[in-house]
């Protein structure tokens, strides 16, 4: 069997977790950071999707040029920064001057994750896909565990700012791990010219299966987006502190984590379809619980119940992009399918916070669960060729004959 863990996996991983951890201090803070400036719901929604516009922006660019120039540019130049912009949200004084930094936030994040995602496919061994997603994304998620707690014992010491100062600090951190321990890798020149649009990704929208899997994404961002921006206000206003409102989401972390590797296994022993089909389903029950409010103790337990449902999707879905796309445009891939995730983080926060000021919080998360079953059925009609064992390069995926696969031979071979 191929070994599994190995020196550079680990180490981007830890960098990967450390990020996130920062990150996690300031997610449940950050809405009453912007309300505390006298932001509505819908200004609200925007500040917060703000990090979206600008990753939706970048991200396929910066995947396309990770499979030109390789990973590590792009790994180290999006954690600083990531970790440089952390501190501007300490000085900023009004509402355009935190939006502005929420956009040069998604920057940073927009170089990182479609470089780092590819960087361990092409690590990993092909018929470990899925456990090597899942062990990265159960490790990552870590970060998001522990950050919450964190951040609001940060909060306690030392108000909004320390959060801020903490992120930065951490992710600076794991910038120089990933400068000083990670070799650089000089793509390969390959003979087939690919046009723009396979250099950054968008034709990879041939392919039907590539297609049902953004609109998943898309669907699943757009409810957490909303999840995000709309629960820490909701459970504030349930007369939850906000010292106890990283609980909800270290719920969801602590579940998920403890997901992310057997799915992942469970994953390359009987494909993609099921865990996605599964996780969907579960994510959209929760949804709707969550519509209906309730005390800290029935929101931590429907948040666990969302950590089971994402916990079970994500390895797969990440790893199936993967599956059919070949390492000279993994990257370019990759960063199209969180182009289309980040569309649905974009709307989640604006499309609910319009909602939420007009008709209450609950309706938001109804719409979010209608919009979760079309995911359902998008689970529903992917290949059958994705409930299949993965055991060699994904070209298995795709027919013979079918001008899908002509397409597909042409950028995988």
């Amino acid at each position: 069997m191929n070994r599994l863990f190995q020196k550079e996996l680990i180490l981007v991983a830890l960098a990967g977790t450390i990020a996130v951890m920062g990150l996690g201090f300031i997610i449940p803070l950050f809405p009453i950071y912007v309300s505390e400036k006298g932001a509505s719901n819908f200004q609200l929604g925007l500040i917060v999707s703000g990090f979206t516009i600008s990753q939706f922006l970048v991200q396929p660019f910066f995947g396309g040029l990770s499979d030109r120039f390789g990973r590590k540019p792009f790994m180290v130049g999006g954690m600083a920064c990531y970790g440089l912009v952390a501190l501007l949200y300490i000085l900023a004084d009004s509402l355009p001057q935190v939006f502005l930094v929420r956009l040069l936030h998604g920057v940073g994040a927009g170089m990182i994750w479609p470089a780092l995602s590819a960087y361990v496919v092409d690590q990993s061994p092909v018929e470990r896909r899925g456990e090597t997603i899942g062990l990265l994304s159960g490790v990552e998620m870590a970060g998001f565990a522990v950050g919450p707690f964190l951040g609001g014992m940060l909060y306690s010491l030392g108000g909004l700012n320390l959060p801020f100062f903490g992120c930065a600090v951490l992710a600076l951190l794991a910038t120089s791990m990933l400068w000083g321990f990670i070799q650089g890798k000089t793509p390969q020149r390959h003979e087939i010219k690919l046009t723009w649009g396979e250099r950054y990704g968008f034709s990879s929208l041939r392919l039907p299966d590539i297609r049902l899997l953004c609109w998943i994404g898309f669907a699943e961002a757009f409810v957490w987006g909303m999840i995000i921006t709309l629960l820490p206000v909701m459970a504030s206003r349930l007369g939850i502190p906000p010292e106890k409102i990283g609980w909800l989401f270290s719920s969801y972390f602590v579940v998920y984590i403890l997901l992310q590797r057997p799915v992942g296994k469970w994953s390359d022993r009987q494909g993609r379809k099921k865990p996605i089909l599964l996780g969907m389903s579960i994510y959209t029950v929760a949804v709707i619980l969550l519509s209906q409010g309730g005390s800290l103790w029935h929101l931590i337990l429907v948040l666990a119940i969302a950590g089971a449902g994402l916990g079970i999707y994500s390895p797969s879905v990440r790893v199936a992009i993967a599956d059919l796309s070949s390492e000279k445009v993994r990257g370019a891939s990759m960063g199209f399918f969180f182009t289309t995730r980040m569309f649905g983080f974009f709307l989640g926060p604006n499309i609910s916070g319009l909602m939420a000021d007009r008709w209450g919080q609950g309706l938001p998360f109804l719409l979010g669960a209608a919009g979760l079953a079309l995911g359902i059925w998008a689970s529903w009609s992917l290949s059958t060729k994705l409930s299949q064992k993965i055991s060699r390069a994904s070209a298995c995926l795709v027919g013979t004959g079918s001008r899908e696969a002509k397409e597909y031979k042409r950028l995988n071979v």
